[in-house]
C-alpha cells in the first residue's frame, strides 16, 4: 500500500470514529425536542428484553456471534458488556440510549456522565430495560465485573431479602455452573449474597428517531476491519473514561 493510501485511510478512520463519537452530544437538542410518548418508549423495552431472552441458554466461548458483532472479525473477549451492547444494536438503541462497550466499568462511567446511573444504596427501584452493574465476587465493595439487562420493574422478596430479575451473557447457567452462558435469573440486592453496585436508567426515548436510523446505516456500511479498528478504539479510550 502506497503511503498516500495509508495517509487516506488513516485519516478516514479518525474522521469516522471522532464523527461517531460526536453525533450523540451534537444531536441531543434536537432529539429532546420530539420526545416520543411511552407507549413507544415502553415497545422499545419490551423488544429489548424479548432479544436478550431470544438468546437464552446460549453456549460458546470467548469467541462467538457477539465478539465477532463487536469487533467485525472473530475475536477472543468477555462479553457481558458486547451482550448487552449488541441487545440495544437490535432494537436500535446503540449509541443513542445504551453505548457500545466491552467493559462494564467504561459503560458505567458512560451512564455516570449523562446523570442516569444510581448506586444501589441510593434507593433506585429497578425499570424493565434498565442495565445493572454486578459485583460477582460478593465482597461488599463497588468493584463491578458484570453487567446484566432487568426484565422486571421493581423488586421481589421481602425487605430484608429484595432481589431483580435480569438477564446477561457471560455468566453461569441457573444452576452456577460456567460462565459462557446467556441465563436469566434473580439476583440478591441486599442480604449477606448482595451482589447489586447500581443501575443505570437509559434514555430510550433518544432511540426512537432519526439518530437512531444513522447508527443504524452506518453500523451496515462500515467494513469489517472499520468495525473492528473502531471497537479497539473505543476499547482503549473507556480505560480513560
Amino acid at each position: 500500500m502506497s503511503k498516500v493510501l495509508k495517509r487516506i485511510t488513516a485519516f478516514s478512520l479518525s474522521f469516522m470514529m471522532l464523527f461517531l463519537m460526536a453525533i450523540p452530544t451534537f444531536a441531543q437538542e434536537a432529539v429532546e425536542e420530539e420526545i416520543p410518548d411511552e407507549e413507544a418508549i415502553a415497545a422499545l423495552v419490551d423488544e429489548l428484553v424479548e432479544v436478550a431472552r431470544s438468546k437464552k441458554g446460549f453456549y460458546e466461548s470467548y469467541i462467538n456471534e457477539f465478539t465477532t458483532w463487536y469487533y467485525g472479525v472473530e475475536t477472543e473477549a468477555y462479553w457481558c458488556s458486547i451482550f448487552v451492547s449488541w441487545c440495544a444494536d437490535q432494537v436500535g438503541a446503540l449509541e443513542t440510549a445504551v453505548p457500545k462497550r466491552s467493559s462494564c466499568v467504561s459503560m458505567k462511567k458512560w451512564f455516570e456522565r449523562k446523570g442516569e446511573y444510581y448506586p444501589a444504596e441510593s434507593g433506585y427501584e429497578p425499570q424493565k430495560g434498565d442495565i445493572v452493574f454486578i459485583n460477582t465476587a460478593v465482597d461488599g465493595t463497588d468493584s463491578i465485573h458484570h453487567v446484566d439487562i432487568i426484565t422486571q420493574s421493581g423488586f421481589s422478596g421481602s425487605s430484608k431479602n429484595k432481589k431483580i430479575k435480569c438477564i446477561g451473557g457471560n455468566t453461569s447457567n441457573i444452576n452456577y455452573e460456567g460462565s459462557e452462558y446467556v441465563t436469566e435469573k434473580t439476583r440478591p440486592v441486599n442480604g449477606p449474597r448482595a451482589c447489586v453496585v447500581g443501575y443505570a436508567h437509559p434514555s430510550y426515548e433518544n432511540s426512537l428517531g432519526v439518530l437512531a436510523a444513522f447508527y443504524s446505516i452506518m453500523d451496515d456500511i462500515m467494513p469489517p476491519y472499520m468495525k473492528y479498528l473502531y471497537s479497539k478504539f473505543i476499547s482503549f479510550i473507556g480505560y480513560f473514561e
